[in-house]
């Protein structure tokens, strides 16, 4: 099986850490991975620093030479180690040219890069998810929940929220097996909330209500008493409601939103231009919901229609939103409900995800990045570029993560995936090896992003 990797080079050479804080003056290390890009202990090295912003052309007027940037040279250590300082003072992506020195200049070996990051995002750590897909939980889905999440951490998912329809149950599965599994992969309550009935679509994640269920589920205990509030949220509403917004259709919409928030969950706006005969949300509403802030996200880019007309017209719209000065967090979901590795109308599993930038792991420090709007929606599908929406400063660190950090990242979640998986049916070995290998992911991050015990650095 062919393996696709987007560059090939992070496979040849390595540097660590590859994220600086802006700044802040830092110790990079570089060598060479296997005897084919061995760096010779004792040899000189060059490191030229080229920022992808900055093009020394608009200085010089001509096209630049990669001499005409900044440089470092240093020799490799005995054990073939580059080791150099520097102070980045941008935040973007660096290309650092490694090149070996020779008797007659320099020998280009490799294209090395690190993003330099402002002080917010370099203390997030960005985390591959997904929050909108279904299990045999639903009357249309498949599969075992922990069996869902194995395949996802397979596939180098950092979270997931399985959102089954009417009902918060299958991520409860996932999550009551994932006690007893070792893993570094955060499960978050879930559900697609269908109420009144199942003409409305929203994803509540984290909020539970009363006796641990979802809010679907005590909808339907709780019937008159949510009927006359919504009632009168419509009735208060009306008055002010643009044209052609149904009093009712907000009211549902708004009660869903603000009980899913008051019980500290996430509410998001569903798959907002889904076909069913018509598009699931008006276009007036959609704009309308992100406008007063009354849900916390929207899924901009959705795996679900042939030829993924909806994502296209969603993304489009999203940015007309930006233009008219209203910003709702994108996120991007492939809503499986089956988990297969070619595309089909039920499933587009592991070609749209989320990437949430959080100051930690748990369901409060990715709640906290959803509100705060550090979020990209990501589509990679097969034989297909990768296409990010975000804001264009969370884009290019985005960009930079899936080229450079994430496919060794997705190499050790493979293996524990797999692990996760055997485990959970039963496999005593794959249990006992995912506590061994617990932290590996962990570790990983630390490396890239420089949070090493001794990564001592000193302000400029």
């Amino acid at each position: 099986m062919k393996i696709p990797v987007r560059s090939p080079g992070i496979y040849d050479y390595e540097i660590f850490p590859a994220v600086a804080l802006k700044g802040t003056r830092e110790t990079f290390e570089v060598r060479g991975l296997g005897a084919e890009s061995a760096l010779v202990p004792g040899n000189a090295y060059r490191i030229y620093v080229i920022p992808q912003e900055e093009n020394i052309s608009a200085v010089t007027l001509e096209i630049s030479e990669t001499g005409s940037y900044p440089f470092v040279e240093t020799c490799a250590d005995g054990s073939g180690v580059v080791r150099f300082d520097y102070t980045f003072t941008r935040e973007q992506i660096y290309t650092l040219r490694l090149c070996a020195v020779c008797a007659d200049g320099s020998k280009k070996l490799s294209d090395l890069r690190v993003f330099c990051a402002e002080d917010d995002l370099y203390r997030r750590t960005p985390m591959r998810g997904n929050t909108h897909c279904h299990t045999f939980r639903s009357p249309d889905g498949h599969e075992d929940p922990y069996l869902a999440a194995s395949f996802y951490r397979r596939a180098g998912f950092d979270f997931l929220a399985i959102t089954d329809h009417h009902s918060a149950e299958g991520s409860a599965d996932a999550i009551r097996a994932a006690r007893d599994i070792p893993s570094e992969m955060a499960l978050y309550p879930a559900e697609e909330v269908h109420v009144p009935n199942p003409y409305i679509h929203a994803v509540n994640i984290g909020a539970l209500m009363e006796g641990g269920v979802g809010l679907d589920s005590w909808y339907r205990g709780h019937r008159e008493e949510t009927d006359a509030l919504v009632r009168a949220i419509a009735q208060e509403y009306a008055s002010r409601l643009p044209e052609g917004i149904e009093p009712m259709d907000f009211a549902w919409r708004k009660w869903i939103a603000d009980t899913v928030r008051e019980n500290g969950g996430i509410a998001v706006i569903a798959h907002p231009f889904w076909e069913y005969d018509a598009h699931n949300t008006r276009d007036d509403m959609f704009r309308l919901l992100a406008r007063e802030k009354i849900y916390d996200a929207a899924e901009i880019a959705h795996g679900q229609e042939p030829g993924c007309a909806d994502a296209n017209m969603q993304v489009a719209f999203w940015n007309d939103l930006r233009a008219e000065g209203i910003y709702i967090p994108p996120l991007g979901t492939d809503d499986a409900h089956r988990r297969m590795f070619t595309w089909d109308y039920d499933s587009s599993f592991n070609e749209v995800c989320s990437v949430v930038f959080a100051s930690d792991p748990s369901f409060a420090g990715f709640a906290q990045a959803v509100r705060e709007g550090y979020t990209a929606a990501v589509e990679f599908y097969e034989n297909a570029p990768q296409h990010v929406i975000a804001t264009y400063r969370l884009t290019k660190f985005t960009v930079f993560l899936l080229e450079r950090y994430f496919p060794r990242h997705d190499d050790l979640c493979f293996e524990e995936g797999v692990l996760m998986r055997d485990a959970y049916l039963g496999d005593g070995e794959a249990l006992r090896s995912l506590e061994r290998m617990n932290g590996r992911v962990r570790r990983y991050t630390d490396r890239f992003f420089g949070r090493r015990p001794d990564a001592g650095r000193t302000e400029k």
